[in-house]
């Protein structure tokens, strides 16, 4: 019985010696393919080629584009809608060929034509089309319904395209200049201008321009005032309160009933606008808004005798509290997307003031968003690219709030194609990769507004 529990014991740890050989050859694995692509990507990023950055333009101007981001295609009649394993792709971007310099891609590839991609909706698989002679619009399947797509949009929904956002061409060498690459809003000299705002009612720049925009301010408002209300009467009802707490939340609670009343007033003659808007009246009614009482209440910790320890500060719904998201975030949401659509669309609905505080926020975010092509991206691949490869970078695309992509968790998507095929104007077998974070912090802060 000993020689056989011996026998059994020994054979076990054999096989612990095997598995934990293989661990090891596994990890040893890991960090060599690690090493490799460090030192991969540290040679593709000291090379000085030439690449091109593409930005959304913005303000949007009447001149020629060099492609876009979003919206459709143009293809030729003659070019099917491009499908990947029998289900159809849903467009990404169009870039003009001529608008890309000569050295780009070691000189390589066609400097004619088109490039128009295309992303399978859920496997994030590329198609690349090179079209050229006669090109027209085609309206295929909306992105609104794929993986990557970030709609953004609480109330009414927008079109199930993304935003068609022109961009232009720019060429570079060396590093990529900032902020590419830097999370959002980090980079220095490239602050969010949403940083420095107080969401002010008595401006023009933050009043809603059609009845989905006013909708959002009074669903935001409403939510708000009628949440505070309800929190004090929580705080009086279920929290162990010292007399001079009690007395300053029944103040608390009696000013905001006053305030949720004044609101509901003005709420009751703008409503008719949310069928039919007017600008005028309902920017002279928006404005009152701007004054009404509010506050902020704050609960730190229960204190060593179960005390709730409490603190207050007055405001005004035109202040910029902590918890600015409690009401202001859904409005400014769909400021941002609404305007954002009706500007492309060439609408003259948004107006003067709006628009001018939009574009200085779109800028940021093109700023941050912008498109590469020929270049070493900043976050972490594994695909060999450089000029010392068989590989070279086609594009990358960072997850937008402008065009509303969002790749991976918030990274971006980058095309490879073989030097070889790119030679040849062959764009069959392009691949895609999804990056992780890189020197930078290349994972974006979207503002899920």
């Amino acid at each position: 019985m000993v020689f056989g529990l011996l026998k059994s014991f020994l054979r076990k740890r054999k096989k612990l010696r095997e598995a934990e050989k293989a661990a090891t050859a596994l990890l040893l694995g890991i960090l060599e393919t690690e090493a490799a692509t460090s030192e991969m990507q540290a040679e593709a990023r000291a090379s000085n080629e030439p690449f091109v950055l593409l930005t959304p333009m913005v303000p949007i101007s009447g001149q020629i584009r060099s492609g876009w981001f979003g919206g459709a295609p143009h293809l030729p009649d003659h070019v099917p809608w491009p499908e990947i394993e029998g289900q159809p792709s849903r467009f990404v971007c169009q870039i003009d060929l001529s608008a890309l310099p000569s050295a780009l891609w070691s000189g390589l590839g066609p400097r004619q034509g088109w490039l128009a991609v295309f992303v399978h909706p859920d496997k994030m698989a590329p198609k690349v089309l090179y079209v050229d002679g006669v090109l027209k619009k085609r309206e295929g399947p909306a992105q609104a319904d794929a993986c990557w797509y970030w709609p953004q949009s609480y109330d009414k929904p927008l079109q199930s395209h993304s935003p068609e956002w022109p961009i232009m061409v720019t060429s570079h060498v060396g590093a990529l200049p900032a902020p590419y690459g830097w999370r959002k809003g980090r980079a220095p000299g490239f602050p969010d201008p949403r940083d420095v705002e107080s969401p002010d009612l008595a401006d023009t720049a933050f009043h809603p321009f059609n009845e989905t925009t006013l909708l959002a301010l009074i669903g935001g408002l409403s939510e708000y005032l009628e949440s505070q209300v309800r929190r004090i009467d929580v705080f009086l009802t279920k929290n162990k309160l010292r007399d001079n707490d009690r007395l300053e939340l029944d103040r608390l609670k009696r000013e905001a009933d006053r305030s949720l009343e004044q609101f509901s007033q003005i709420k009751g003659k703008l409503l008719p606008f949310t069928e039919r808007f007017d600008g005028a009246p309902v920017g002279s009614l928006v404005s009152q808004i701007a004054s009404i009482p509010t506050y902020e209440l704050r609960y730190a910790r229960d204190d060593e005798d179960g005390y709730a320890v409490l603190s207050y500060s007055r405001l005004k719904l035109c202040d910029k509290p902590t918890d600015i998201v409690g009401w202001y975030g859904r409005y400014q949401n769909a400021l941002y997307h609404h305007s954002r659509y009706a500007h492309i669309r060439g609408s003259s609905s948004v107006p003067r003031e709006l628009l001018k505080r939009m574009e200085g926020i779109w800028q940021f975010e093109a700023w941050y968003e912008r498109g590469a092509m020929g270049h070493a991206p900043p976050g972490h691949l594994y695909t060999p690219h450089g000029p010392s490869t068989e590989n070279a970078v086609l594009l990358e695309l960072p997850t937008s709030d402008l065009v509303n992509w969002i790749w991976g968790d918030v990274y971006s998507i980058v095309l490879f194609i073989n030097r070889d095929a790119l030679a040849r104007g062959d764009f069959d077998r392009v691949t895609a990769e999804i990056t992780t974070e890189g020197d930078h912090e290349m994972s974006q802060v979207l503002r899920r507004r």
